[in-house]
Order: structure tokens, then sequence, then C-alpha cells
């Protein structure tokens, strides 16, 4: 793997972390289901409330730029408090191929604790590299959401995957 740190994002990495969100939703829009549209108009002040309330871990290159993310989001309801929730998992293509997702992944898992029973998250179906990664962290396939996304014209189908905490 090359040479990276990992931090939780707060307020202060709101407008790094607005840059890397933007690029990935740019890049690619069929994976995520905020829209850069939406997004690119939202206030720092904003995103910053969002990384104070949830939970996004960077992954950081040696020269200090944010160059992969992910959040995992921990639900609170009464009933549903046993279920955590990745986000937003995305790696700069520079980077790619260099153990980060893996590292980032790991990371939100271990962040979701062991007071959950499962880790839950979305991939788009045609994401084969996204959906490796998934199940060779152990993450099982448990169904398929048809024309989840519609982007343009094109709708796209999302895999829901699950790993189960034991």
């Amino acid at each position: 793997m090359g040479r990276f740190s990992f931090r939780r994002l707060r307020a202060k990495d709101a407008a790094a972390f607005k840059v890397i969100r933007l690029q990935a939703l740019f890049e690619h829009p069929e994976a995520f289901g905020a829209s850069w549209e939406d997004e690119n108009v939202q206030p720092v002040s904003i995103i910053a409330e969002r990384l104070e309330d949830g939970h996004v871990i960077a992954g950081v290159s040696e020269e200090g730029t944010i160059v992969g993310t992910i959040g995992v989001l921990r639900s609170t309801g009464q009933k549903t408090q046993h279920i955590a929730s990745i986000w937003g998992m995305y790696v700069s293509p520079g980077v790619r191929g260099k153990g980060l997702g893996r590292a980032l992944l790991d990371a939100a898992v271990a962040e979701a604790g062991s007071l959950v029973k499962s880790v839950r998250l979305c991939v788009e179906a045609n994401n084969d590299p996204a959906i490796k990664l998934y199940e060779s962290a152990g993450f099982k396939r448990w169904a398929l959401e048809a024309e989840a996304l519609k982007v343009g014209d094109k709708f796209h189908d999302e895999i829901l995957m699950r790993l189960d905490i034991s």
C-alpha cells in the first residue's frame, strides 16, 4: 500500500472534503445517491455541520491531500441501532490499486464497532472493482434494487450488500 494516513474529518476539513466529494460525483454520477448539481451549491458551512454530526474517514496523502473518503453512519433508531451503513466511498484515480480503498473500508467497519450486528452498503450493479473489494472484505449480496438511480436518461441498478458482525 502507498503511504497514507487516516483521520476523521471535522468541520475545518469541509472545503477540502467538498472538493473530493464533487470530484467523485462528477466522475461517477451513477455511483452516488447525491448529485454534483445539488452538492455544488451546498455552502461549506452546511458541509462542516455534516462532518461534525457524522463520521467521515479520509485517506490523506503524504502531501496532505485528501485522496479517499468513506462515511459510516450508525443508525440511532430504537429498532435499527444494530445496523451501520457505509456511504460515499471514493478513492481518487491516481491512488487506486494501492490498497487505500480496502484500508478505508476496514477503518469504517472498525468504526461501526462491535455494537452493530451488520454493516450495509449499496453499490452500482456494474461497478465490478467495488463489488470485488466489498466481497473480499466479507460483504454478501442480499438484494438488488432495480432502477435505484437515474442519471440523465439511464437507470442504474444497485446491489445491496451486508457484512454480518459476529
